[in-house]
């Protein structure tokens, strides 16, 4: 075997070789071989990449670590992502990388996230595998403009896109809707195209993407509340009738992914306690289909003994794994403490608990971290 190089072997057991790749190290074979770069810039080779990586998803945690921030400059994005098969909290699959200035997120999309700076009008796409990002072109607006920005992907096109609203104020039922498309090189992207919105409405949570579509709620100029979808494709609006006796107007209602489903959840009342005894139900709605809802009450056995302990942790369900197990972590951590993440296997009534260190210090109290569950590697050189 003397002699044998990685460019000798033929092209498929190259192929299987990269694939097993991280992103990370696939940009680091892009700058030294020309004909490495070549392939793994191949439609086909991103395609068997992101086939792979959706078989064994992450998880994802995003968090501002704001300690010693004295300028919106000194604060810094931070991310780490472990398999949801990977119930410890070990180095081995944890990644991470930090992109400066104080940011919200939208939930990634085949492994790229975006995120906009917070009270300004800079939106970024970030491939935390490749530990790369792009800014993309500042949104015009005044000081006195809100920007709100939402991620999906055209599955048919092949083309990542972001829809951003511009909304003042004082006037919401006057929003202004924005649609930029993002390819996957650095001048690779389009210039917005203003859409038109038949239902005048101001998004209030980024929501989930399933499938060419993002759901969301929305408030309208009354300031009640609805839920609404948008096609990535079709770039088209639609109101979508909520679930039967449910009020949005009471609780804080927000989407996850169920079971490969949109589902909307009350996160100011998730959990239904059992008058005697530490057992709850978490109820929620699933989505079906335009008008579609179901309600779902699932059994949680000595939820409140495993998991309300001294440190009074604050929980979120977040959604369901692959196997199905369902997602629950903190919301926040201190400046010192890991998140704690719980799973909670139905069929056999068990927990399992992973707590994920965090980069950075944090705040002298704590700080928020945004949990995603369904993350994949992706191969995108952004």
């Amino acid at each position: 075997m003397e002699g044998i190089t990685f460019e000798s072997l033929p092209q498929d057991i190259k192929r299987k070789i990269l694939i097993r790749m991280s992103p990370n190290s696939l940009v680091k074979c892009i700058s030294v071989s020309k004909r490495l770069a070549t392939t793994i810039r191949t439609k086909s080779f991103k395609e068997l990449y992101l086939r792979r990586s959706m078989a064994r998803p992450r998880m994802l945690f995003v968090t501002i670590d704001a300690k010693d921030a004295t300028t919106p400059s000194a604060y810094q994005v931070l991310f780490r992502s472990l398999h949801q098969d990977q119930k410890s909290g070990g180095q081995r699959h944890i990644i991470s990388i930090s992109l400066q200035g104080d940011f919200m997120f939208s939930p990634p999309v085949r492994g790229l996230i975006c995120l906009q700076e917070r009270g300004k009008n800079r939106v970024v796409i970030c491939n935390p595998g490749t530990m790369k990002f792009r800014n993309l072109p500042m949104v015009e607006a005044d000081k006195t403009t809100k920007i709100i920005t939402q991620f999906g992907y055209d599955e048919g096109e092949d083309e990542f896109k972001v829809l951003c609203t511009k909304t003042k104020p004082k006037t919401p039922w006057e929003n202004e809707f924005q649609v930029l498309t993002v390819g996957v090189g650095p001048g690779d992207q389009e210039p917005r195209r203003r859409i038109v919105c038949n239902v005048p409405h101001t998004p209030v949570r980024d929501g989930v993407y399933d499938r060419g579509v993002l759901y969301y709620r929305a408030t309208k100029s009354d300031k009640s509340n609805i839920i609404m979808s948008f096609d990535v494709s079709n770039e088209t609006f639609r109101l979508i009738p909520s679930p039967q006796d449910v009020d949005l107007n009471k609780g804080f209602w927000n989407f996850v992914n169920y079971d490969g489903k949109p589902a909307l959840v009350d996160e100011t009342n998730d959990f239904v306690y059992e008058p005697s005894g530490g057992d709850a139900y978490l109820e929620m709605w699933e989505f079906h289909g335009y008008s579609r809802w179901s309600k779902n009450r699932i059994l949680i056995r000595n939820w409140r003994g495993y998991a309300e302990d001294e440190i009074k942790h604050v929980y979120r369900f977040r959604g369901t794994t692959r196997t199905k197990q369902h997602v629950f972590a903190t919301i926040m951590v201190n400046e010192e403490g890991p998140l704690v993440v719980i799973y909670y296997d139905t069929p056999t009534e068990t927990f399992t608990r992973s707590t994920v260190q965090l980069l950075g210090g944090g705040d002298d109290e704590f700080r928020f971290v945004e949990t995603f569950v369904h993350h994949v590697d992706s191969p995108m050189l952004i």
